[in-house]
């Protein structure tokens, strides 16, 4: 684990959950530089010389080819490896540069980039893993909305995930911090406020009078917000990288193994820095 030299203007009392933040989204990101996960990047198949002419023509997009010529589950695997190696890139590049943004005290930033990987990508993580026909709907089905869901489907997805986590995490917690409209410190309503200047839909979140959502924030509502981050995020950004590693390990042939030590480092730092 590499140690920080710069903490620009965060108090010292965070270093250490920052430090961890930082090493998770490193474990992630190693599922897009390290070649161990090459099957995320290239996907291998073997057909005839006569099925290959089939497939190369010029004017046809790949996946169409396959479609036609009834490949479904070649198109399938790489639908679905490509999809997650995105969705893996883009929860790199948005948490990243939240956890920049923390130290450099640039809050609303910090709590927009957070908005992404969890109110979103996490949504599709969690549909992956759990649902044997999303593949099928997101080639196929037109106006498919992958995002959207219901507060009960949410729930249920974080239960049937959590469960193929072994338990290792409290479902209500999740769902609390993460989606729940009614609570006025789930991200939901955190990252609402960090993008719009003036909410007054939900009465839990809405902006106050003589008020601007972030603008106005004094040093003691900053020490406020890195309070939330440390305390909430580091659980966060865990339940959603074992999420991301056990998709990984059931779209590829990686050994369990590597995954297995992965989380043993993990769970090792989880508990020297009292992540709950």
């Amino acid at each position: 684990m590499t140690k920080r030299v710069d903490y620009y203007y965060l108090p010292k009392k965070y270093w250490k959950k920052h430090n961890y933040c930082e090493f998770v989204i490193n474990q992630i990101e190693e599922l897009i530089l390290d070649e161990r996960f090459i099957e995320l990047k290239i996907q291998t198949f073997e057909f005839s010389k006569d099925v290959i002419n089939k497939i190369d023509v010029s004017d046809k997009h790949l996946f169409d080819r396959l479609s036609e010529l009834g490949f479904n589950n070649e198109l399938t695997k790489v639908v679905r490896t490509h999809l997650i190696l995105s969705l893996i890139m883009e929860t790199c590049y948005f948490i990243q540069e939240s956890l920049l943004c923390s130290l450099k005290m640039r809050m609303t930033v910090c709590f927009t980039l957070l908005r992404k990987p969890f109110l979103e990508i996490l949504i599709l993580v969690m549909r992956i893993l759990n649902e044997s026909d999303f593949i099928d709907k997101f080639n196929n089905l037109e106006g498919f909305d992958p995002i959207k869901t219901t507060p009960n489907e949410k729930k249920d997805l974080i239960t049937k995930t959590n469960n193929l986590l072994k338990d290792l995490f409290n479902n209500e917690d999740l769902y609390q911090y993460i989606f729940d409209k009614e609570f006025g410190d789930s991200l939901f309503n955190i990252t609402n406020n960090a993008i719009h200047l003036y909410t007054d839909r939900n009465p839990v979140s809405a902006t106050e009078k003589q008020n601007l959502n972030f603008i106005f924030s004094t040093r003691e509502n900053i020490d406020d917000m890195w309070e939330y981050i440390y305390h909430n995020i580091p659980m966060l950004l865990t339940f959603l990288a074992f999420s991301i590693d056990l998709l990984v390990l059931k779209s590829t042939t990686v050994d369990e193994d590597i995954f297995l030590k992965r989380h043993k480092m993990r769970e090792k730092l989880r508990k020297r820095y009292k992540v709950e």
